[in-house]
Protein backbone atom coordinates (compact mmCIF):
# COMPACT_ATOMS: atom_id res chain seq x y z
CA UNK A 1 0.00 0.00 0.00
CA UNK A 2 1.00 3.63 -0.40
CA UNK A 3 2.10 5.50 2.70
CA UNK A 4 -0.79 7.74 3.76
CA UNK A 5 0.07 8.49 7.38
CA UNK A 6 -2.20 7.21 10.12
CA UNK A 7 -4.63 5.68 7.61
CA UNK A 8 -2.13 3.31 6.04
CA UNK A 9 -0.46 2.52 9.38
CA UNK A 10 -3.70 1.35 11.02
CA UNK A 11 -4.53 -0.95 8.10
CA UNK A 12 -0.93 -2.20 7.91
CA UNK A 13 -0.83 -3.10 11.60
CA UNK A 14 -4.13 -4.99 11.30
CA UNK A 15 -2.99 -6.94 8.22
CA UNK A 16 0.37 -7.75 9.80
CA UNK A 17 -1.37 -9.08 12.91
CA UNK A 18 -3.46 -11.34 10.64
CA UNK A 19 -0.27 -12.85 9.22
CA UNK A 20 -0.03 -11.00 5.90
CA UNK A 21 3.23 -9.74 4.41
CA UNK A 22 2.85 -5.97 4.19
CA UNK A 23 4.83 -3.31 2.32
CA UNK A 24 4.29 0.43 2.75
CA UNK A 25 5.69 2.36 -0.19
CA UNK A 26 6.36 6.04 -0.74
CA UNK A 27 3.68 7.30 -3.19
CA UNK A 28 6.43 8.89 -5.29
CA UNK A 29 7.72 5.40 -6.14
CA UNK A 30 4.29 4.36 -7.37
CA UNK A 31 3.93 7.59 -9.33
CA UNK A 32 7.34 7.09 -10.94
CA UNK A 33 6.44 3.49 -11.80
CA UNK A 34 3.22 4.67 -13.44
CA UNK A 35 5.08 7.29 -15.46
CA UNK A 36 7.65 4.73 -16.59
CA UNK A 37 4.75 2.65 -17.95
CA UNK A 38 3.25 5.70 -19.69
CA UNK A 39 0.01 5.52 -17.71
CA UNK A 40 -2.36 8.25 -18.88
CA UNK A 41 -5.51 7.54 -16.88
CA UNK A 42 -6.02 7.48 -13.12
CA UNK A 43 -8.94 5.69 -11.45
CA UNK A 44 -9.23 3.62 -8.25
CA UNK A 45 -9.41 0.42 -10.29
CA UNK A 46 -6.37 1.30 -12.37
CA UNK A 47 -4.43 2.45 -9.30
CA UNK A 48 -5.10 -0.87 -7.54
CA UNK A 49 -3.90 -2.77 -10.61
CA UNK A 50 -0.84 -0.54 -10.85
CA UNK A 51 0.13 -1.15 -7.20
CA UNK A 52 -0.32 -4.91 -7.69
CA UNK A 53 1.94 -4.77 -10.75
CA UNK A 54 4.49 -2.72 -8.81
CA UNK A 55 4.59 -5.34 -6.04
CA UNK A 56 5.04 -8.17 -8.54
CA UNK A 57 7.86 -6.56 -10.46
CA UNK A 58 9.66 -4.47 -7.81
CA UNK A 59 9.25 -6.71 -4.74
CA UNK A 60 9.26 -3.89 -2.14
CA UNK A 61 10.72 -4.54 1.31
CA UNK A 62 8.51 -6.01 3.99
CA UNK A 63 7.17 -3.52 6.53
CA UNK A 64 7.37 -4.39 10.22
CA UNK A 65 5.24 -2.49 12.74
CA UNK A 66 6.83 -0.70 15.69
CA UNK A 67 6.72 -2.54 18.99
CA UNK A 68 3.61 -2.09 21.12
CA UNK A 69 5.36 0.24 23.59
CA UNK A 70 6.67 2.43 20.75
CA UNK A 71 3.23 2.61 19.13
CA UNK A 72 1.80 3.66 22.50
CA UNK A 73 4.44 6.36 22.88
CA UNK A 74 3.92 7.51 19.30
CA UNK A 75 0.18 7.93 19.85
CA UNK A 76 0.75 10.10 22.91
CA UNK A 77 3.47 12.21 21.30
CA UNK A 78 1.48 12.78 18.11
CA UNK A 79 -1.58 13.73 20.16
CA UNK A 80 0.44 16.41 21.95
CA UNK A 81 1.64 17.64 18.56
CA UNK A 82 -1.99 18.03 17.45
CA UNK A 83 -3.09 19.77 20.65
CA UNK A 84 -0.16 22.18 20.51
CA UNK A 85 -1.22 23.19 17.02
CA UNK A 86 -4.74 23.82 18.32
CA UNK A 87 -3.32 25.77 21.28
CA UNK A 88 -1.26 27.99 19.00
CA UNK A 89 -4.33 28.67 16.85
CA UNK A 90 -6.41 29.65 19.89
CA UNK A 91 -3.65 31.88 21.25
CA UNK A 92 -3.52 33.63 17.87
CA UNK A 93 -7.30 34.10 17.96
CA UNK A 94 -7.14 35.55 21.46
CA UNK A 95 -4.89 38.37 20.28
CA UNK A 96 -7.62 39.61 17.93
CA UNK A 97 -10.77 38.28 19.59
CA UNK A 98 -13.69 40.58 20.40
CA UNK A 99 -14.25 41.25 24.09
CA UNK A 100 -17.42 39.15 24.01
CA UNK A 101 -15.63 35.95 22.98
CA UNK A 102 -12.31 36.37 24.82
CA UNK A 103 -13.52 34.42 27.90
CA UNK A 104 -14.50 31.49 25.65
CA UNK A 105 -11.12 31.46 23.92
CA UNK A 106 -9.34 31.68 27.27
CA UNK A 107 -11.28 28.68 28.60
CA UNK A 108 -10.31 26.62 25.56
CA UNK A 109 -6.67 27.65 25.99
CA UNK A 110 -6.67 26.54 29.63
CA UNK A 111 -8.36 23.27 28.70
CA UNK A 112 -5.76 22.56 26.01
CA UNK A 113 -2.90 23.38 28.37
CA UNK A 114 -4.33 21.04 31.00
CA UNK A 115 -4.74 18.22 28.47
CA UNK A 116 -1.18 18.68 27.18
CA UNK A 117 0.13 18.52 30.76
CA UNK A 118 -1.80 15.30 31.36
CA UNK A 119 -0.40 13.74 28.19
CA UNK A 120 3.11 14.77 29.20
CA UNK A 121 2.55 13.02 32.53
CA UNK A 122 1.42 9.88 30.71
CA UNK A 123 4.45 9.96 28.41
CA UNK A 124 6.82 10.29 31.38
CA UNK A 125 5.08 7.42 33.16
CA UNK A 126 5.16 5.25 30.02
CA UNK A 127 8.90 5.80 29.49
CA UNK A 128 9.63 5.18 33.17
CA UNK A 129 7.75 1.87 33.02
CA UNK A 130 9.84 0.53 30.09
CA UNK A 131 13.54 0.24 31.07
CA UNK A 132 14.91 0.26 27.51
CA UNK A 133 12.95 3.43 26.63
CA UNK A 134 14.06 5.03 29.88
CA UNK A 135 17.71 4.18 29.18
CA UNK A 136 17.56 5.41 25.58
CA UNK A 137 15.85 8.65 26.63
CA UNK A 138 18.56 9.32 29.20
CA UNK A 139 21.33 8.61 26.68
CA UNK A 140 19.82 10.89 24.03
CA UNK A 141 19.53 13.75 26.50
CA UNK A 142 23.31 13.66 27.08
CA UNK A 143 23.68 15.06 23.55
CA UNK A 144 23.83 18.89 23.54
CA UNK A 145 20.88 19.99 21.42
CA UNK A 146 18.56 17.14 22.39
CA UNK A 147 16.27 17.77 25.34
CA UNK A 148 13.51 15.74 26.93
CA UNK A 149 10.86 16.53 24.32
CA UNK A 150 13.13 15.83 21.37
CA UNK A 151 14.28 12.55 22.94
CA UNK A 152 10.67 11.50 23.41
CA UNK A 153 9.88 12.38 19.83
CA UNK A 154 12.85 10.48 18.41
CA UNK A 155 11.97 7.38 20.39
CA UNK A 156 8.35 7.58 19.25
CA UNK A 157 9.22 7.88 15.55
CA UNK A 158 12.40 5.79 15.24
CA UNK A 159 13.34 2.32 16.43
CA UNK A 160 17.07 2.86 16.12
CA UNK A 161 17.95 -0.84 16.43
CA UNK A 162 16.25 -1.56 13.10
CA UNK A 163 18.76 0.55 11.14
CA UNK A 164 22.09 -0.90 10.11
CA UNK A 165 23.77 2.49 9.78
CA UNK A 166 23.35 6.16 10.58
CA UNK A 167 23.26 6.90 6.86
CA UNK A 168 20.23 4.66 6.43
CA UNK A 169 18.52 6.46 9.30
CA UNK A 170 19.36 9.89 7.83
CA UNK A 171 17.96 8.76 4.47
CA UNK A 172 14.73 7.68 6.15
CA UNK A 173 14.47 11.12 7.76
CA UNK A 174 15.12 12.82 4.42
CA UNK A 175 18.09 14.84 5.70
CA UNK A 176 20.63 13.56 3.18
CA UNK A 177 21.82 15.81 0.34
CA UNK A 178 20.38 15.36 -3.15
CA UNK A 179 22.49 16.37 -6.13
CA UNK A 180 21.29 17.46 -9.55
CA UNK A 181 23.94 17.88 -12.21
CA UNK A 182 23.76 18.10 -15.97
CA UNK A 183 26.69 19.34 -18.02
CA UNK A 184 27.99 22.70 -16.82
CA UNK A 185 24.69 24.58 -16.72
CA UNK A 186 23.02 22.71 -13.87
CA UNK A 187 24.66 21.87 -10.57
CA UNK A 188 22.45 21.88 -7.47
CA UNK A 189 22.63 20.29 -4.04
CA UNK A 190 19.66 20.45 -1.71
CA UNK A 191 17.88 18.43 0.96
CA UNK A 192 16.33 15.15 -0.15
CA UNK A 193 13.10 15.51 1.90
CA UNK A 194 12.16 11.96 0.87
CA UNK A 195 11.33 10.53 4.25
CA UNK A 196 9.75 11.26 7.60
CA UNK A 197 8.73 14.91 7.56
CA UNK A 198 7.92 14.81 11.26
CA UNK A 199 11.54 13.97 12.02
CA UNK A 200 12.84 16.88 9.96
CA UNK A 201 10.45 19.27 11.68
CA UNK A 202 11.39 17.97 15.13
CA UNK A 203 15.14 18.24 14.46
CA UNK A 204 15.11 21.80 13.09
CA UNK A 205 15.35 23.80 16.32
CA UNK A 206 17.53 21.24 18.16
CA UNK A 207 19.97 21.48 15.24
CA UNK A 208 20.13 25.26 15.61
CA UNK A 209 20.85 24.88 19.33
CA UNK A 210 23.45 22.21 18.57
CA UNK A 211 25.38 24.55 16.24
CA UNK A 212 25.98 26.75 19.29
CA UNK A 213 26.41 24.27 22.13
CA UNK A 214 27.48 20.93 20.64
CA UNK A 215 31.23 21.03 19.98
CA UNK A 216 31.15 18.48 17.16
CA UNK A 217 28.26 20.15 15.32
CA UNK A 218 29.62 23.62 16.02
CA UNK A 219 32.83 22.62 14.24
CA UNK A 220 30.83 21.34 11.26
CA UNK A 221 28.82 24.57 11.12
CA UNK A 222 31.93 26.77 11.23
CA UNK A 223 33.57 24.79 8.45
CA UNK A 224 30.51 25.02 6.21
CA UNK A 225 30.09 28.75 6.81
CA UNK A 226 33.71 29.31 5.80
CA UNK A 227 32.92 27.49 2.55
CA UNK A 228 30.14 29.99 1.91
CA UNK A 229 27.23 27.64 2.53
CA UNK A 230 23.81 29.22 3.04
CA UNK A 231 22.37 29.27 6.59
CA UNK A 232 19.74 26.67 5.72
CA UNK A 233 22.39 24.34 4.31
CA UNK A 234 24.28 24.63 7.60
CA UNK A 235 21.15 23.82 9.61
CA UNK A 236 20.39 20.82 7.39
CA UNK A 237 23.92 19.50 7.85
CA UNK A 238 23.52 19.99 11.60
CA UNK A 239 20.25 18.02 11.55
CA UNK A 240 21.97 15.17 9.73
CA UNK A 241 24.97 15.19 12.11
CA UNK A 242 22.70 15.31 15.16
CA UNK A 243 20.87 12.22 13.91
CA UNK A 244 24.21 10.47 13.27
CA UNK A 245 25.33 11.25 16.83
CA UNK A 246 22.03 10.01 18.28
CA UNK A 247 22.45 6.75 16.35
CA UNK A 248 26.02 6.37 17.62
CA UNK A 249 25.12 7.05 21.24
CA UNK A 250 22.37 4.43 21.23
CA UNK A 251 24.37 1.93 19.20
CA UNK A 252 27.26 2.04 21.67
CA UNK A 253 25.01 2.44 24.70
CA UNK A 254 27.02 5.18 26.34
CA UNK A 255 26.59 8.92 26.94
CA UNK A 256 27.70 11.51 24.43
CA UNK A 257 31.37 12.42 24.54
CA UNK A 258 32.63 15.10 22.18
CA UNK A 259 36.12 13.63 22.27
CA UNK A 260 34.88 10.41 20.70
CA UNK A 261 33.92 9.91 17.07
CA UNK A 262 31.07 7.43 17.03
CA UNK A 263 31.38 5.06 14.13
CA UNK A 264 28.02 4.38 12.46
Amino acid sequence: MEATGSYSEAVAVFLHEQGYRVSIVNPLRIKGYAQSNLRRNKTDRLDARLIASFCQTQEPDEWLPPSAEVRHLQSLVRRIETLEGMLQAEQNRLANAACEVQPSVERIIELLKAEISELERQIKQHIESHPHLKEQSALLQTIPGIGRRTAQFLLSEVEFARYHSARALAAQAGVVPRQRQSGTSLKQTNLSKLGNGRLRKALYFPAIVATQHNEIIKEVAVRLRKKGKAPMQVVCAAMRKLLHIAFGVLKHGRPFDSSLAFSA
